[in-house]
């Protein structure tokens, strides 16, 4: 399947499970006020019209959070089970907290028991039966290929693995009606340019349009990466597994398995048209992400005034997009007084070459609590020193999602695969700081931040700002 295909595939499976949820809830909630009254409507049609919008708005926030809006999830049945039953209770259990905390959303939202608990009911045998049953055999009727124009996809690497994802996908109920699994069983060598050579060569004596690459633990993170570099220039679309990705925290769970964690790259990074709406959105956000935090911004500045003296914000240069540098903001933590760079230089070197800071085990963050005021352990712990950043966004200097902006002097501990983060704008969040922050060593951290350049969508920065919120609420990672 070629890339286009495979992102066609994806995009019509999308738009239908979105048209589904939404017609999944009315015939859900118009079910349950007929049972419950004998007709429809009884009220005024504002309160089914308000309850129907809370659902699908909630239903589609933690689809796209989920990733259940992926074809992939036809390989996972079981945890395509568990996730739509998380998702029934939390946003049922959502709207109840709701209608009992705001009595005043009454004329917005139908407030009968029977008539939630058994919306939550029928949506949920609807959807089970709509997303595990009937919308895989469209998909796969509307999908099935004849044999001329069915493609080759090679799984390529780890002998000891390859015959398990062979038949993860064979046992698909939608990719096997277009696609033949052809596997290559020997072991991948380490330099990542023969790797990447030998995959191409086979997939051309095999005609294959895509590739699945089994990496092995004798596989470093840095060949892991060239790799994907090398193959993300060819243009294919293909899945990496490796028991390192478990170890990032970040990866696929549809094509995962127990103990072998999966990448999906289907595209290279985002289109100019993508770009100009990804800059769009960065203004909305930033704007009105400032307008409604006013009231954090300003307790936060007469908590620094009033607690230590010196500037409200701390100003650093970053390096950026393009290798160019910026002024980046942040509320000010730290006690007045000279920065002690060096300190921070042989720390970053240390961390660079895979040593932890001040060698405690697991931890990659230089620790400079003697200098962090009271007010700056609290704003670090819940990230709100971040908030400034806004500012960079807004103006143009950060986008919302991206890798995090390095210091001038760390410039020269990056190399090869590492320099593909300048390629992109840096962001106030991105994967490493959702799904690694400081428990990383450099290499994998570098990963996360690298991954997002070649793998970048507005729906992942859609899903990676909603996981920040319970991150930075929770403190994960942080001082």
């Amino acid at each position: 399947m070629t890339a286009g295909k495979t992102l066609s595939l994806n995009t019509r499976y999308y738009v239908a499970a979105v048209i589904a949820d939404v017609f999944t809830v009315v015939a859900a909630l118009a079910l349950a006020v007929v049972i419950r009254f004998g007709h429809f409507p009884v009220f005024p049609f504002t309160e089914f019209l308000g309850t129907a919008a809370f659902y699908m708005l909630g239903y589609y926030v933690i689809s796209v959070m989920e990733n259940l809006y992926s074809v992939r999830t036809a390989f996972n049945r079981p945890m395509l089970l568990y996730r739509i039953l998380r998702m029934t209770f939390i946003v049922t259990g959502t709207f109840m907290l709701i209608i009992f905390l705001f009595k005043e959303t009454k004329f917005m939202f139908i407030d009968s028991r029977f008539v939630i608990v058994f919306n939550m009911i029928a949506w949920l045998v609807l959807t089970l039966s709509v997303k595990l049953v009937i919308l895989p055999k469209i998909f796969k009727s509307f999908y099935r290929g004849t044999r001329r124009s069915r493609s080759n996809l090679l799984i390529a690497g780890n002998p000891g693995r390859n015959g398990n994802i062979a038949s993860l996908l064979r046992n698909s109920r939608i990719y096997p009606s277009d696609q033949r699994v052809i596997t290559w069983s020997e072991s991948l060598p380490l330099d990542p340019k023969e790797l990447t050579a030998s995959v191409l060569k086979e997939m051309t004596e095999k005609n294959c349009r895509g590739v699945v690459v089994l990496f092995e633990e004798k596989h470093d993170i840095d060949c892991i990466a060239e790799s994907c570099v090398l193959l993300n220039d060819s243009g294919i679309p293909f899945v990496i597994y490796g028991p390192q990705v478990f170890d990032l925290g970040y990866f696929d769970p549809w094509f995962s398995l127990s103990d072998y964690g999966a990448l999906t790259f289907l595209k290279k990074g985002k289109r100019s048209t993508q770009i100009s709406m990804t800059r769009l959105s960065d203004i909305v956000l930033s704007f009105s992400g400032l307008l409604l935090l006013m009231p954090v911004f300003i307790l936060t500045t007469l908590a620094i005034k009033l607690t230590s003296p010196g500037p409200i914000l701390f100003k650093q240069q970053r390096v950026g997009l393009k290798l160019k540098e910026f002024g980046f903001l942040k509320f000010r933590s730290m006690r007045e007084g000279k920065v002690n760079e060096d300190a921070h230089r042989k720390y970053f070197k240390q961390y660079a070459s895979g040593k932890a800071a001040g060698g405690a085990e697991g931890a990659f963050k230089l620790n400079q609590s003697s200098r962090v005021t009271t007010i700056g352990r609290i704003i670090r712990k819940t990230s709100t020193d971040e908030l400034p950043q806004l500012i960079n966004v807004l103006k143009g200097d950060m986008s919302m999602v991206g890798p995090r902006p390095c210091i001038p002097y760390e410039l020269e501990h990056y190399s090869g695969w590492q320099r593909k983060r300048f390629t992109v704008k840096p962001g106030l969040t991105g994967i490493w700081q959702v799904y690694g922050r400081s428990r990383l060593p450099f290499s994998e951290a570098q990963f996360l931040d690298f991954l997002y350049t070649i793998d970048s969508s507005h729906s992942l920065d859609f899903r990676l700002i909603m996981k920040t919120i319970p991150v930075v609420l929770f403190g994960k990672g942080g001082l």
